[in-house]
């Protein structure tokens, strides 16, 4: 009989430490699934071929200019300084945001190369159309879904933001990777979509690899003690 009830502990400790892990993290998770839901809504009423010719559309040499080098902040160059960064301020920090990274980005690039090899970037869909292009932007023709970049900057400032969470902090860094996201629709890289997929991969991973890695770690030996 103390097996079930050993068991009903194990299950209700790992609750409540997920549900203080979603309140610590509330202004992040809450704005981020706000986010999900009015661009899937969006998706309902519209076509991602219509988000992106109207970002196409709003083309400027300020916007060329901030969204030819925001889109960078989605790449591995970037990864690497985040990933010492935080292991220089803690070892389990950097250990979790290079797990992260590396666990996101093989997910993605399996899917894009491998499942979804033939999905058509913007440049080939909305080809009949007038489009707005960026000098020293190099134009992909495929493996479109889902968006790389938008991957790691949600697998990467999620981690950030589970670290440095205070609100605006939080709100900061999904801001952020939100830049990174837009950037991909604005360069003609990728579909909202992808951007969309790519988001929840990114988000999923840093979510459920930070929770196992980090929090219920520091919790368990907080109860051992």
């Amino acid at each position: 009989m103390q097996l079930p009830k050993r068991s009903c502990i194990f299950v209700f400790k790992i609750f409540a430490n997920l549900k203080n892990y979603i309140l610590k993290n509330k202004w992040f998770i809450g704005a981020y699934f706000i986010v999900i839901l009015i661009t899937s809504i969006l998706l309902l009423y519209t076509s991602s071929e219509s988000v992106s010719l109207f970002a196409n559309s709003i083309h400027n040499s300020f916007f060329d200019v901030f969204f030819k080098y925001i889109t960078h902040f989605g790449e591995g160059w970037f990864a690497v300084p985040a990933c010492l960064f935080l292991l220089y301020k803690n070892k389990k920090w950097g250990i979790a945001a290079s797990t992260i990274s590396i666990s996101s980005a093989l997910i993605t690039q399996f899917n894009k190369h491998y499942v979804f090899e033939n999905a058509y970037r913007p440049a080939i869909i909305l080809k009949d159309f007038k489009l707005n292009f960026v000098d020293g932007v190099e134009i992909l023709n495929y493996n479109s879904f889902p968006s790389g970049h938008t991957t790691f900057a949600f697998a990467i400032f999620t981690c950030f933001a589970f670290i440095y969470h205070k609100p605006l902090q939080q709100l900061f860094f999904l801001f952020c990777a939100l830049l990174v996201a837009f950037s991909r629709i604005y360069l003609l890289q990728h579909f909202l979509r992808d951007t969309i997929v790519g988001a929840i991969i990114g988000f999923v991973c840093a979510f459920v690899l930070f929770y196992f890695l980090i929090t219920k770690k520091e919790a368990v030996k907080i109860e051992s003690l």
